[in-house]
């Protein structure tokens, strides 16, 4: 199987291709740039993370969990064009016995922002998630203020199942949480 493009001499193979971004296996190897968009402010300000980060405790997330199930499936979100790293996304709290997940994605470059990458990322997620994974609903929390998430989860055909209320502390202030969701059998008869 040939690569699709090289960085800094890793060989990349896409897991699942867009149009304009590839959904591609995580990789230790890029620890640093995690480093790098946890630490900072105006990406790591919807995500909550608001404790700091070592390199090495990044690099525990590689380590496998013995005798566990993961509840975890991450990719690494690759921009085709540009040939390199911009984000992360994947599904976190997975329940494999009810079949339900929360999806997340995080785009670590800001100069990615405002371009539909998070658009197009995410629906590969979705696609993934219930034709791969045959997951039966993928919900997503995003707080209020974080407008360009929440148009992302609208565009791809989220519904908003609740608001809840003072979930979180952001910029001194407490704000709601929009909780969205979709379902598999609706997603699937609307991009058939």
């Amino acid at each position: 199987m040939e690569a699709l493009w090289q960085m800094e001499e890793v060989k990349i193979f896409p897991f699942i291709e867009g149009e304009n971004v590839a959904l591609c296996a995580q990789n230790s190897e890029h620890a640093k740039l995690y480093l790098k968009w946890l630490s900072n402010p105006k990406v790591r300000k919807y995500s909550r993370n608001i404790t700091p980060h070592t390199l090495e405790d990044i690099k525990k997330w590689f380590e496998p969990e013995p005798n566990q199930v993961s509840e975890w499936v991450v990719f690494e979100v690759w921009h085709k064009h540009d040939k390199r790293i911009i984000g992360t996304g994947g599904f976190s709290q997975v329940d494999w016995y009810n079949r339900k997940a929360n999806i997340f994605l995080t785009i670590g470059e800001p100069d990615y922002w405002n371009k539909n990458i998070g658009t197009e990322a995410s629906r590969l997620l979705i696609e993934y998630g219930f034709k791969e994974l045959n997951l039966h609903k993928i919900y997503a929390g995003i707080f209020t203020p974080n407008k360009r998430s929440w148009m992302v989860a609208e565009k791809n055909g989220f519904k908003l199942e609740a608001t809840l209320k003072d979930e979180c502390y952001v910029d001194g202030k407490y704000v709601d949480e929009y909780r969205y969701y979709i379902l598999q059998d609706e997603w699937l008869s609307s991009n058939e």
